[in-house]
């Protein structure tokens, strides 16, 4: 006889016949079981009438062919044991009811079970999984960054402090300065790791703990970085392509697997807002207003480059030519729900370059001491992005917000469980 192991997700008794649809471990995967009187024995067809769904069940029995069963077939139970019981659920996650989405973060230890949420999760790893195989390809050295510091990687005030001993630190906003001061050891260099930001942004592509692909490479152009971000890009929807039962879970299909990208410079961005009536002035950023009409324009990823330097951080590098500009570049998904998915570009790596730059935006270099000094070394020009994991996975998946896209999401809103 065969064996499964699974959680009780859906009863239907119609007397001598008692269907038990069950998430079978490990894959949470739902198939029909059948209790069948006659085939069945007694102690295991009377155990069906006390089940509460997430009941954990062993069942021994044997396939058989079924066209109205999920998958073209169901598991009849010759003998059942209850493993772990289980009592009356707070919320409903067969989808039978409606449950509040505060409800369902509420309980979302339990909500994690869902079939759905739980194919959003294995595909978040096969994402994972194909980036890092591309990025390992190309010749990159996976490392880590630190996450407490002792001074803000991006400026501003978006900072979470923590106690540290009798030392004034913060969570990271990114790994940013860590990452440029491995590329003389390293050359190329990325990390799967999370930020944190202390925005009060109550949008569809904010967390205030969010995971990044975070790279940086030595001696790179603008189409290097495009070209390696696309790489990631194309790598994650071709793996994707080969799952289509999760994405059936979903009633999706799998992203389509782009041949190319585009790339528009920020004034001609603002040439296209302007074509669709918006009011937008040079040196304006774009919110999601302007984010979503830009991607609505484009049916492959597109890269937006060369911002006005008053919007870039202090280490991105200025266009020495036309320095209102900077080499700062935003990667974009296509389509009526695309979004930013990266920022980055070229950075700076004349020293007193970067003292004038954080002057000008109100930080302090000697905050800095340690990073700035670094580049009196003889530093190699560089550069590197980030990408945001939750919001890939909102794109590729066709989810409504990057909260879908995470186990355990943080917000201004939500900090348990």
């Amino acid at each position: 006889m065969d064996t499964l192991r699974g959680w009780v997700y859906i009863v239907r008794d119609i007397g001598k016949l008692k269907f038990v649809l069950v998430r079978i471990f490990p894959e949470n995967r739902v198939v029909q079981t059948v209790f069948k009187e006659g085939e069945t024995e007694k102690s295991s067809m009377k155990l069906v009438e006390s089940l509460y769904p997430e009941t954990l069940l062993e069942l021994k029995g044997e396939w058989r062919s079924s066209e109205k069963a999920p998958g073209g077939r169901e598991f009849v139970v010759k003998e059942a044991s209850m493993i772990s019981p289980s009592k009356p659920l707070p919320i409903d996650i067969s989808g039978k009811t409606p449950v509040e989405y505060a409800n369902r973060i509420k309980y979302r230890w339990l909500d994690v079970r869902r079939p759905e949420v739980s194919a959003v999760l294995r595909l978040k790893s096969i994402i994972l999984k194909a980036a890092r195989d591309y990025l390992l390809s190309e010749g990159f050295v996976e490392t880590t960054y630190p996450v407490i510091i002792s001074t803000a990687s991006e400026g501003g005030a978006e900072l979470f402090p923590v106690v540290y001993f009798d030392k004034e630190a913060f969570l990271a906003q990114s790994g940013q300065l860590y990452k440029q001061a491995l590329v003389p050891s390293l050359g190329k260099v990325f990390s799967i790791s999370a930020s944190f930001r202390a925005e009060k942004s109550r949008t569809r592509k904010h967390l205030t703990e969010f995971w990044q692909i975070d790279v940086e490479a030595g001696f790179v152009t603008e189409r290097d970085l495009m070209d390696i971000e696309f790489g990631i890009y194309r790598s994650v929807t071709e793996e994707l392509n080969k799952y289509p039962e999760l994405f059936e879970i979903l009633g999706r299909e799998p992203p389509e697997i782009p041949r190319t990208y585009e790339d528009i410079t920020y004034d001609e961005a603002l040439e296209i807002l302007r074509g669709d009536g918006v009011d937008i002035a040079w040196g304006d950023d774009f919110g999601a207003p302007e984010e979503r009409k830009l991607c609505s324009h484009f049916d492959t990823p597109f890269f937006i480059r060369r911002f006005p330097l008053e919007q870039s951080p202090f280490y991105a590098k200025v266009v020495r030519e036309d320095p209102k500009y900077s080499y700062k570049m935003d990667f974009m998904a296509p389509g009526e729900n695309g979004m930013e998915l990266s920022s980055g570009g070229l950075r700076e790596e004349n020293p007193e370059m970067l003292r004038k730059r954080m002057k000008e935006l109100g930080l302090k270099p000697e905050s800095f001491e340690w990073y700035v000094e670094m580049f009196e070394y003889g530093f190699p020009p560089h550069g590197g992005f980030g990408i945001g994991i939750e919001r890939l996975t909102t794109v590729m998946l066709g989810l409504e917000k990057v909260t879908d896209a995470t186990a355990f999401p943080r917000t201004p809103d939500i900090l348990y469980p």
